[in-house]
């Protein structure tokens, strides 16, 4: 993907900081924005936006507990 990690925006308002690692260099942000399924609203689908700034690990860490409520599909 070219960037470290993404900006995930859920319709229903939350929103979670993830390592773009898992995915490949050439894969494209909006190819996957439907992709995301908020569990805990069942909202499909997600506004996904290039993290360049990793800021303050503790809100990492935070993030990461939040990730369980998100899944893709």
């Amino acid at each position: 993907m070219g960037v470290r990690g993404v900006l995930v925006y859920c319709h229903c308002g939350h929103h979670i900081a993830l390592s773009a690692d898992r995915w490949p260099d050439e894969m494209r942000l909006s190819d996957i924005e439907p992709r995301f399924v908020y569990q805990s609203c069942g909202s499909r689908g997600a506004d996904v936006r290039p993290g360049f700034s990793r800021g303050d690990s503790r809100l990492a860490i935070l993030a990461r507990n939040k990730a369980d409520h998100l899944s893709q599909i």
